[in-house]
């Protein structure tokens, strides 16, 4: 991921994309971007990529303590199903 932030919040929005939290469209910051720069590093192991990208999302992204494991489901399914989308 580029170090480029959104420079403003028209931009910010942008760079949204809802995905289902516990049967609930929620909208994250920046996941295209953390889940690529995620990618690149190559961390192998699912609990590595997890935390990594954990980390990167909760920059952009308010993660409510109670629902953190759900998000980490939900956010570690876009990046599998990511993978499958560019195919081999």
């Amino acid at each position: 991921m580029s170090d480029v932030k959104p420079c403003c919040a028209a931009e910010a929005l942008r760079r949204i994309r809802q995905i289902p939290i516990n049967g609930i469209m929620t909208g994250i910051t920046m996941l295209d971007e953390c889940i690529a720069d995620v990618k690149k590093q190559n961390l192998g192991n699912e609990s590595a990529v997890s935390e990594a990208l954990m980390k990167k999302i909760r920059v952009y992204n308010y993660v409510p303590p109670g629902v953190a494991e759900a998000y980490t489901r939900a956010i570690m399914e876009e990046y599998n199903k990511s993978g499958r989308e560019r195919g081999p």
